[in-house]
């Protein structure tokens, strides 16, 4: 008896992935956000959370996975040719927010932004107040400059600029004239803050012009997105900002001070100055306290005339090792720092340097000098015979150092893998010199019984240069 051969079995159908239809989704929402309020900045938020893709793709993977086995049917691609294409088009859209973003921030006066509904703006003033003498002042705006000066008497004044966009003149006009700026009293003191901001359309940009007296005893600032000036306030200052630059000049007490994006300047400082945050350009002078500086600033970081010590950690990851740590006391010159140079001059006290990948000068140092580099040059210049000890210890980088010819110093120079070299006759020295190191010890000028400053310096892949200087 024979058999009928079975029919073959089809395979199992292959499933479309949810992963382009998750992808239009984000294409809506960006564009929807960008018309809602083009101000968010979509291209710093891609630049932030770019990662969340791949939490995207595989949520949509693993859904993918999980359909698949419970159908029966085969699951799709890891990426299909349709995918790929979305993904290009969304990086592509997100990248051209990205370049707006930055040239927006970076060049403002070029106005590449082309609004959706064209900007309104009006201006005002409230009533003077009379705040009672040693009272805290707190002005905040969710959007908007903050500028305060000093005032007369003991009165609180604000001029009020708002801006607003809408389809129609009357449309804007409405929306500013919800806002409401306010004057409340609080446990210790006045707080300036303007109400209903916000609507469905975004937020009414609200920039504050106050003039307050000068018996308070404290100053807070906050804004979202603008500016901070302030300029000859004797109470203490403190300022943030999370998009904006930051100006303060002329202050009577300690300036606390924090941004996310801008630029930074204070000088005229009767107190100690912190600044932390993450931002472009810094320049801090004329300090009579303190300097501290922690966060991530990306520019040049200038610091000048501090009667106190500076500070200065680089953190380019939280939890981490700062990368690079600065401390000088008594800075009657400069510091300056850039993505490949560190300069400091003139500082009567101790100074520590430690950093990466950076060519370091320092010059007239009268303190103790402990220098700690990697993947950059080293160079020193001392102008009077040094009286305090020096540590230079680098990796990968030269070392030249220069002191005047009637110096007394203990010296101990090591090179792996390069040279050492000395202007200066030392006729004790032990040296060693054969192709993998260079070694120099012994003792410059003194007298007998007289204990030197000592001097070590350590450097691989590098050469050590002693040098009288002219």
């Amino acid at each position: 008896m024979s058999t009928s051969p079975q029919p073959a079995q089809a395979p199992p159908r292959t499933r479309r992935s949810i992963f382009p239809g998750l992808l239009l989704i984000a294409l809506g929402v960006i564009f929807f956000v960008h018309r809602w309020d083009p101000e968010i900045g979509i291209g710093h938020l891609a630049r932030v959370y770019w990662p969340l893709l791949f939490v995207l793709w595989g949520i949509a993977k693993l859904i993918d996975h999980l359909i698949a086995q419970r159908t029966g049917t085969q699951h799709p691609p890891l990426l299909s040719a349709s995918e790929a294409v979305l993904l290009i088009v969304l990086s592509v859209i997100l990248i051209i927010f990205g370049v707006g973003d930055w040239v927006r921030e970076r060049a403002p006066w070029l106005h590449i932004d082309v609004p959706l509904h064209d900007a309104y703006s009006q201006s005002r003033t409230i009533a003077p107040q009379v705040i009672a003498p040693g009272s805290r002042v707190t002005i905040e705006t969710a959007r908007g400059s903050i500028t305060v000066r000093p005032g007369h008497g003991n009165d609180l004044e604000a001029g009020i600029h708002e801006s607003a966009n809408g389809e129609t003149e009357s449309q804007a006009d409405e929306r500013m004239r919800q806002v409401d700026v306010l004057v409340e009293k609080t446990s210790d003191g006045y707080l300036v803050r303007p109400v209903r901001q916000n609507d469905f359309r975004g937020t009414v940009g609200v920039d504050l012009d106050v003039q307050i007296p000068s018996t308070t005893s404290g100053l807070t600032l906050r804004t979202g997105r603008g500016d901070l000036s302030v300029s000859g306030v004797a109470s203490p200052i403190d300022a943030r900002t999370d998009s904006g630059d930051l100006e303060i000049h002329d202050a009577g007490g300690d300036v606390t001070a924090q941004l996310q994006r801008g630029n930074v300047r204070i000088d005229r400082v009767n107190g100690n100055v912190t600044l932390r945050g993450q931002g472009d350009d810094v320049e801090i002078g004329d300090v009579k306290g303190n300097a501290t500086i922690e966060g991530a600033f990306v520019g040049t970081v200038v610091v000048r005339k501090v009667s106190g010590t500076t500070q200065y950690a680089l953190w380019l990851m939280r939890f981490a090792s700062p990368w690079t740590n600065i401390s000088v006391a008594q800075l009657t010159g400069r510091m300056e720092l850039d993505g490949s140079d560190l300069k400091v001059s003139d500082a009567a006290g101790a100074v520590s340097l430690q950093t990466h990948d950076k060519d370091i000068e320092a010059e007239n140092i009268a303190g103790p000098l402990d220098i700690r580099n990697s993947h950059g040059d080293t160079k020193v210049t001392i102008n009077t015979p040094p009286r305090e000890a020096i540590t230079i210890t680098n990796e990968s980088g030269d070392v030249d150092l220069s002191l005047p010819a009637k110096s007394s110093f203990q010296i101990s120079a090591y090179s792996r893998s390069g040279e050492v070299h000395s202007d200066f006759p030392i006729p004790s020295a032990r040296t060693t010199d054969d192709e993998r190191q260079n070694h120099l010890e012994g003792q410059v000028g003194g007298s007998s019984g007289e204990n030197p400053p000592r001097i070590s310096i350590n450097t691989t892949y590098g050469t050590i240069s002693l040098k009288k200087s002219s």
